[in-house]
């Protein structure tokens, strides 16, 4: 995997992103489990940038992206999400 510096920042992020919307059931039904094992597959393949937001799956991305991340060592993986005012 390739990683590149993040704009002036000491991050090294991947080359590739994992965008996590489909974790939240956005395009069809997700079994959360087998969600899980695709973002766990994803960091061992080298993927360290994940994209998230509430509105995917109003808020299913994060809470499952939050299980599968709950035992990673937070400095393995950076988290891109969005914040929205109604």
């Amino acid at each position: 995997m390739q990683y590149r510096r993040l704009g002036h920042t000491d991050m090294r992020v991947s080359y590739l992103g994992f965008g996590a919307s489909a974790l939240g059931s956005v395009f069809r039904k997700t079994d959360d489990q087998e969600a899980k094992e695709v973002v766990m597959q994803a960091l061992k393949g080298g993927i360290n940038y994940i994209d998230t937001a509430p509105w995917y799956g109003h808020g299913k991305s994060e809470t499952v992206l939050g299980e599968a991340l709950k035992d990673i060592p937070r400095d393995v993986y950076y988290i891109a999400t969005k914040v929205s005012i109604r």
